[in-house]
């Protein structure tokens, strides 16, 4: 059972319905696949990658966080994309590819029929646009699966170096998508795509993409997972666990997310060892996760300040001072209630902090987006209620920033 890492081989659970979900709209589309953080959006990705062989496709997983120019991505998919690996694939693969083709044959392969509208130049600034068309001509049709993760983190860094240069580039990957080829992307992170988009004017570049948002666990799988790691994930112990047990640490969660359910089973798991070890006559032929180790489990993980400090961490590293004091203080006085509070109530207790209401009701709007973006927060439910996602980041934060 992995914490933290992205879930490989016998660690990776659940997600049935959304890979075969993935797989048929990649069919007929390239996907954006948006999710907050802690979803196991990458895991979902590298198992994509693992299967695409058997689907008819040579694919690649790419963080692509680090880039920071267009020349630098073009690069990159030139070299992870080798004319002598593709040609490998194509006869090792041959039956499988030839299924691909005719799965996505409605589809026209058109490897040089679409006009770039781009001007070629001698400016060492512009030199990666010709070197992306030839990129184009040669990959287009081949039968390709890209995934880049952490696609808005790069995007990011390129509006801020340079938007037109991002806006370019953004410009090239649609006619790509849409030269119907058979190659195809997936473009996912944690920050929110098409809020980035947006906020830069942007909004149109990519709504072509087919859009799958990937979700929390649901019931089924997020009580599934704590059955089937409870009796292996600890070495020395097959620990049993009763239903109730499950659902009442399903209720402390709130948000099942693989990486918070996975967390609190690992320390729930401790707890109750510490528990058998303490009181010896206690222990019986079955280890036994019991509803108080769950809550023991619960307040370890809050008293552990380090935790979840990357959450608090990233907010300082993406707003500037005064946004970020008015933010901290906003996820401050959401963290204070459990069942959440409304645009307006939050409002009303941020005035000393914003006394003009018209642009304090702005920042307020453009925070939410954000933080519901990058997982920190709900949309507003049927009472026009926002709260934290997850029940221990909340009261972890409550605990540490009140």
């Amino acid at each position: 059972m992995k914490l933290g890492t992205p879930a490989t081989g016998a660690d990776f659970f659940g997600r049935d319905q959304e890979m075969n979900d993935l797989w048929h709209y990649l069919e007929s589309d390239h996907i954006r696949f948006p999710g907050v953080r802690r979803l196991g959006k990458t895991s979902i990705l590298q198992r994509l990658a693992d299967d695409a062989a058997d689907h008819g496709l040579f694919a690649k997983w790419l963080d692509v966080s680090n880039i920071d120019t267009a020349q630098n991505f073009v690069t990159l998919l030139d070299q992870v994309f080798p004319e002598n690996g593709i040609k490998r694939f194509l006869d090792d693969r041959a039956q499988q590819a030839s299924r691909w083709f005719k799965r996505i044959q409605k589809i026209e392969v058109n490897a040089g029929g679409v006009g770039f509208g781009m001007e070629f130049s001698d400016d060492p600034a512009k030199m990666w646009q010709k070197a992306a068309y030839e990129l184009y001509a040669r990959l287009q049709s081949q039968p390709l699966l890209i995934l880049l993760d952490e696609f808005p983190v790069m995007l990011e860094k390129l509006v801020q170096r340079n938007r037109e240069e991002a806006g370019q580039l953004l410009a090239w990957l649609r006619i790509w998508r849409q030269s119907q080829g058979a190659c195809r992307f997936v473009f996912t992170g944690s920050i929110g795509l098409q809020s980035l988009l947006e906020r830069h004017g942007l909004g149109e570049t990519m709504n072509d993409c087919y859009s799958y948002p990937l979700g929390a666990y649901s019931r089924k799988d997020a009580r599934g997972l704590w059955r089937h790691f409870a009796p292996i994930a600890d070495p020395k112990t097959s620990w049993q666990v009763e239903d109730a047990v499950i659902d009442h640490a399903l209720s402390r969660v709130g948000w099942w997310s693989p990486y918070f359910l996975s967390l609190l089973l690992d320390e729930s798991m401790r707890a109750a060892r510490d528990r058998l070890e303490e009181c010896p006559a206690s222990a019986t032929d079955e280890a036994r996760i019991e509803v108080a180790d769950v809550d023991d489990a619960y307040e370890k993980l809050l008293a552990e300040r380090s935790r979840f400090h990357y959450w608090e961490q990233r907010l300082k590293k993406s707003l500037e001072p005064a946004e970020l004091d008015f933010c901290l203080k906003l996820l401050t006085v959401l963290s204070r209630s459990s069942d959440g509070l409304t645009q307006r109530q939050l409002s009303s207790r941020l005035s000393r902090r914003e006394p003009d209401p018209d642009r304090r009701e702005q920042r307020l709007q453009e925070l939410l987006v954000r933080l519901t973006d990058e997982g920190y927060t709900s949309p507003p439910d049927g009472d026009s209620r926002i709260q934290f996602l997850s029940f221990l980041l909340r009261d972890w934060w409550n605990r540490n920033h009140v």
